[in-house]
């Protein structure tokens, strides 16, 4: 049987390299050589332990990039050949830190479905939706096209008014995505962040923000019922400080019916104030995971629009690019993982095409 190296994850903070078999592509799917993953702070979560698969070992990595090397005698398109890239976005499809994986996919304008209840109570599709990278698109920028996917989703789903001002909380990579598009298709008043890094700040206000918040900064000097719409790509949070928990903060800092979306989770329990959603009638809302209320073909159109993003430098991926990291080095790998959190930099992908 042929094997392939993978990292997996055996439990919180603790991943091996394994020999485990290699797949065989789906009757209906594919079969594809792992060319770039970049990691994302969901993989980082499940490090960490704020979230947990169902069973361990798990092999994470979804923000992914492959080349087809084999296709299921069921699958029927003809523009989908052997050497094509593929880039996909499903909720729970890992298996990315893998040298190969296999993918059902749905592309933009197919509309087919295979509905399963997922372990953390939601719908989710074994397909996953898909497209294919175009030439003009590298490998480097083509691994951003799944992390803007999920924030076109959110943008999509639960879009800001013309003239609103808008305030993006953290700056990792998402919330960059996400300012960048808010900032250049939705004509807002204003963009202006926050995050506790000064360098992802400095990172913020070179792609979209103009004006890039220190949390404590935010306090002091903007008023209360200033934005009419914010964006919480804010990772899991722990403050010493109930008053200055950075969402508590926000929402004051919302005018009355503004709107709060959430675009991260964590199945560690957050902090959000009740009081406040109640008194101004804050309007929070999310895309939902659940495929019985946003269909995977839906995202499917959203991840070909999502290409088109990188394509026309609206999201600038070689500015999100801070790192090339090689498969093959485990070690460094994953002290990448380690530090994540205190990183300075965006984005880093993992390249499996020297490894």
């Amino acid at each position: 049987m042929p094997t392939m190296k993978a990292l997996q994850l055996v439990a919180p903070r603790q991943t091996v390299i394994a020999e485990v078999p290699r797949p065989a592509p789906p009757a209906d799917g594919l079969l594809l050589r792992t060319r770039c993953v970049s990691i994302c702070s969901t993989d980082i979560s499940f490090f960490e332990g704020h979230l947990f698969p169902s069973e361990y070992p798990v092999i994470l990595g979804h923000e992914y990039l492959g080349e087809v090397v084999e296709k299921g005698p069921e699958f029927t398109r003809s523009d989908i050949g052997t050497g094509d890239r593929i880039v996909y976005w499903g909720q729970t499809d890992f298996g990315g830190f893998a040298e190969y994986r296999t993918l059902r996919p749905i592309f933009s304008g197919e509309t087919q479905q295979d509905v399963f209840w997922a372990d953390r109570n939601f719908n989710d599709d074994l397909r996953a939706a898909a497209v294919k990278v175009p030439d003009a698109l590298d490998d480097l920028q083509a691994s951003f096209i799944e992390p803007t996917t999920g924030a076109l989703r959110s943008i999509l789903g639960n879009p800001p008014k013309i003239g609103d001002k808008v305030l993006i909380m953290g700056t990792g990579p998402i919330g960059i995505i996400a300012g960048s598009v808010i900032k250049r298709l939705f004509a807002p008043n204003q963009v202006v962040s926050v995050d506790a890094n000064p360098m992802r700040n400095q990172h913020a206000e070179e792609h979209f923000s103009e004006r890039a918040y220190l949390p404590e900064e935010l306090i002091a000097e903007v008023a209360e019922n200033t934005f009419d719409y914010v964006f919480d790509a804010l990772p899991t949070v722990r403050v010493d400080d109930e008053e200055k928990d950075p969402r508590r903060v926000a929402m004051r800092r919302l005018k009355p019916r503004g709107r709060y979306v959430l675009y991260g989770a964590s199945q560690e329990m957050q902090k959000f104030d009740t009081w406040l959603m109640l008194a101004k009638g804050i309007n929070i809302s999310a895309s939902p995971f659940d495929v019985t209320a946003f269909p995977m073909h839906h995202s499917a159109n959203v991840i070909e629009a999502a290409m088109q993003m990188l394509l026309s430098g609206i999201v600038d991926g070689k500015r999100l690019l801070s790192t090339v990291h090689s498969f093959g080095d485990y070690e460094g790998l994953v002290e990448i993982f380690k530090n994540y959190r205190s990183t300075t930099d965006l984005k880093t992908i993992v390249d499996f095409r020297a490894a």
